[in-house]
């Protein structure tokens, strides 16, 4: 309990510290781009939240490379990333696939295909997936999940790194209105209006669907004993949902829209009835022998 309490200390020091920072990266952008100020907030968040979780290590004296999930003595780096990739988008072009079949999803109406477009679309979503599973892979399932398994155990450290990757995807930082003077009081403004969505029931499929996705990829961690083939996971499924979202489109006519979030017409109680499916089809076969401290 300690450790779990040490870590949102410093959880909330890095988002104490992006609001700080905030105003004075906004000043230095804003001479040469037109960077809203809430984005600035957000990216400084993220980058302040792996700084941050660093540190955490360092103060507990696990900072390496097999804690962050880079021991890569046993490990085939091209074929665990690949194997993850193609892992990743078959999820998710499974759940499209029956989200199709349901009549929940249609093919987009106004569509035209061309090479072109089709090139940029998929070079697109998968320069976003590589970007995300890099970044986010590092973060919760290097640093966040290797501190706290070496702290307090496998079982704790699989519940709460998984809590806290659902839970960042709903801090959304209001935007700042044209006519607001931005001041260094701005950011922490910000950061007050920023878990307000926590607050709508709507949000709980939605939330579920990624806890589960983040339990999936922390077994996936532990059982190869690094990150790679959790981004490449993170990777493929991320680039499959972008280009389905730009090919289907969300039927608002069908009588199964329970199964799909309000806000987020690919995840919901159905995704989330999948992924459950799949952690203990990979529980089952990969870690059901080994012991969960």
């Amino acid at each position: 309990m300690r450790q779990t309490l040490l870590l949102f200390c410093f959880i909330v020091l890095a988002l104490v510290t992006a609001a700080l920072l905030s105003y004075p990266v906004y000043g230095i952008l804003d001479t040469f781009s037109d960077i809203p100020f809430h984005k600035i907030i957000s990216r400084l968040s993220s980058l302040c939240g792996l700084l941050f979780i660093f540190l955490y290590l360092r103060f507990n004296n696990n900072l390496d490379a097999k804690t962050i999930g880079f021991n890569l003595a046993d490990s085939h780096a091209s074929s665990d990333i690949g194997r993850g990739f193609v892992s990743g988008v078959l999820i998710i072009l499974v759940l499209e696939t029956v989200l199709l079949l349901l009549d929940i999803h249609i093919p987009e109406p106004e569509l035209e295909f061309s090479p072109d477009f089709i090139a940029a679309m998929i070079i697109k979503a998968l320069v976003a997936g590589i970007m995300v599973a890099l970044l986010e892979e590092l973060l919760y399932r290097g640093a966040l999940l290797g501190g706290l398994a070496a702290k307090t155990g496998a079982l704790n450290a699989i519940i709460t790194s998984s809590l806290i990757y659902a839970a960042v995807h709903f801090i959304r930082f209001p935007r700042i209105h044209a006519d607001v003077d931005i001041s260094w009081q701005t950011g922490l403004i910000s950061l007050s209006g920023a878990f307000h969505r926590f607050m709508d029931p709507a949000i709980l499929d939605w939330f579920l669907t990624l806890f589960a996705f983040g339990v999936l990829l922390a077994l996936v961690r532990l059982n190869k004993g690094n990150i790679l083939q959790c981004m490449g996971i993170h990777a493929g499924g991320v680039m499959t949902l972008k280009i389905s979202s730009e090919l289907t489109d969300y039927n608002h006519a069908t009588g199964l829209g329970f199964m799909v979030n309000t806000y987020n017409h690919q995840l919901g109680y159905l995704a989330f009835a999948w992924l459950c499916v799949i952690l203990f089809v990979y529980y089952k076969y990969n870690l059901s022998t080994r012991k969960v401290d």
